[in-house]
């Protein structure tokens, strides 16, 4: 019996001094792998953002969480980091192949090709409350007139410097037209924010900032298909069941983070070009059901009719408080005509059109950004046909022809090209979405107008009413995603309406996107533009005319 005792003990103490290994083992990897995070993130200078179609990253690699900007939050769901400083470069332009662009992300040791060197940098430096501007005043000085900025990333001033995002343009604007009033803009704009947000963070710190007028600018966010809604979140975390208390312990330990990283790396499978052309194309077949928000409710973060709920209780809540609203609507649309919030598929977006019906129904003051963007695009376009020399001329017929022939047009810019520039998209003129098969031509054929010019065309015939969508690839190897352009799809409407028998699109240009600085938001100049419209809106401002009244300008 003894003896029996004695080998239990020994079993016992083998045991223990196991577990206690294991534990320490365990320690030491943690502890290595966050050792070996800390000396990684401090060696960078800039942080990379390769921007995808289709917003498709794949796994995140686990070293780039301590580089966030956003933490979570009970009632806001997140918000910004608070005393957070970060340096961006962007590539938002050309690369041999989407390897390439992921390593940027995935590479432990990142490094930047030659062709990113002239790439945009901006900073970013948030303040104790988390909010990209200087601190706060306590107290809101009395002969100040102050604006507050609620929105999202195109607020915070995404891709930009701080200095050209909108609310800093906006009241240097007002600085320069207005010497000597006390004008205050700050900026609450927050990454990914959603009307739902806006409404908690109006609430929570908006308002006791005492603003004279506040600029509302959600809808991009609100219409994301994210499978919940905002309003559904918060208080969904408080209770929680043992499972999921330990899958939360689990997802502090980095090593943990690691070993499910790489498994997730090696199940992940990206989807191709050709599919997210195919999708895209297919969702534009049958317009009026490409979004069915009705059907789709539980899975859009805010739906049209909660959206429309939100920004009236926001004007309910301003204008018990003396504050007077401004609605801004910042979204990219593609081939906007004058009608605001047109997009490619003719339709206007239902949360622009929310605003546009609250806009006349409470008086408030509305802005259209994609309106602004899309005629400075065409600015642009038409600027480069001249500069170029290559404006068509254009031949109408009385009545609309059953087919018309479309000229696609590229100019190579600064890039080189070893062999040619290639058009891919869905329609079977196009390739069917095959890569670096359809050769475009700078030789004075195929619709090009003008030999070595550096503008590669291509002509082809589609009937009425075809919604066609295509990239532009550069000398890569055919039936392979090589030679990759900006990460962005391009679409044109063949209108029903069109009389022409030719119809030569706008020259685009290979690794850029006019007016935009990636594939959501717009550049500096867009900023600008925005800032420049609120200020007239603004000026009409009864609020704004009593305050500049007491004042004498020189």
């Amino acid at each position: 019996m003894a003896l029996i005792m004695k080998k239990r003990d020994s079993v016992t103490k083998n045991l223990m001094k196991f577990i206690v290994f294991i534990i320490a083992l365990l320690i030491l990897i943690e502890t290595l792998v966050r050792v070996a995070y800390f000396i990684r993130n401090s060696k960078i200078d800039y942080i990379a953002l390769p921007y995808v179609i289709g917003h498709d990253y794949g796994p995140i690699p686990p070293w780039a969480k301590d580089l966030r900007i956003l933490e979570p939050d009970k009632s806001l769901i997140w918000k910004n980091r608070p005393l957070v400083n970060r340096k961006y470069i962007d590539v938002f332009s050309p690369v041999y192949s989407h390897r390439e662009r992921m390593s940027y992300i995935r590479n432990f040791f990142p490094s930047l090709p030659a062709s990113a060197a002239g790439n945009s940098l901006w900073e970013i430096s948030l303040n104790s409350d988390g909010f990209r501007d200087q601190e706060f005043l306590k107290e809101k000085p009395p002969s100040a007139f102050r604006i507050v900025c609620l929105g999202d990333s195109w607020t915070f001033g995404a891709n930009v410097g701080l200095e050209d995002s909108y609310p800093r343009q906006l009241h240097r604007l007002l600085q320069k037209e207005f010497p000597g009033a006390g004008f205050e803009v700050l900026n609450l704009g927050v990454l990914g924010y959603s009307s739902f947000q806006g409404l908690e963070l109006l609430k929570k710190k908006a308002l006791d900032l005492e603003p004279d007028l506040l600029i509302w600018a959600f809808a991009m966010n609100d219409s994301s298909i994210a499978g919940y809604r905002d309003k559904d979140i918060p208080g969904s975390r408080e209770d929680i069941s043992f499972v999921k208390k330990v899958g939360n312990f689990l997802d502090k330990s980095e090593a943990f983070n690691l070993l499910r990283y790489v498994a997730l790396t090696l199940k992940y499978s990206p989807e191709s070009i050709t599919r997210q052309l195919k999708t895209i194309a297919k969702s534009a077949d049958t317009p009026e059901k490409a979004i069915d928000y009705k059907n789709l409710e539980p899975w859009i973060r805010v739906s049209p009719t909660d959206y429309e709920k939100n920004t009236l209780q926001m004007i309910d809540m301003a204008k018990k408080n003396n504050i007077n609203p401004l609605l801004l609507y910042n979204q990219l649309s593609s081939d906007a005509g004058e009608v605001a919030g047109i997009g490619y598929l003719g339709i206007m977006s239902p949360y622009r059109k929310v605003l546009d019906d609250i806009s006349g129904a409470r008086d408030v003051p509305l802005v259209d950004s994609s309106v602004l963007i899309s005629k400075a695009r065409r600015i642009m376009e038409e600027r480069l046909e001249a500069e170029l020399g290559l404006r068509p001329i254009r031949v109408y017929r009385g009545n609309a022809p059953e087919e018309a022939e479309v000229i696609f047009r590229v100019y190579q810019g600064t890039h080189s090209v070893s062999k040619r520039i290639y058009i891919a998209g869905t329609h079977p003129a196009l390739g069917n979405s095959e890569p670096n098969k359809i050769e475009m031509y700078d030789d004075g054929t195929h619709g090009d107008q003008r030999e070595g010019d550096k503008v590669w065309s291509y002509a082809a015939t589609f009937s009425p009413a075809t919604n066609i969508f295509y990239v532009y690839t550069n000398s890569g190897e055919e039936g392979k995603w090589e030679g990759l352009d900006v990460p962005y799809i391009r679409s044109f409407r063949m209108d029903s309406e069109r009389d022409e028998n030719k119809i030569y699109l706008p020259i685009e240009t290979f690794g850029k996107v006019y007016m935009q600085a990636d594939s959501w938001h717009t550049n500096a100049r867009g900023y600008e533009l925005i800032a420049n419209a609120l200020l007239e809106k603004i000026k009409h401002d009864e609020k704004f005319k009593r305050y500049i009244a007491s004042f004498t300008f020189e």
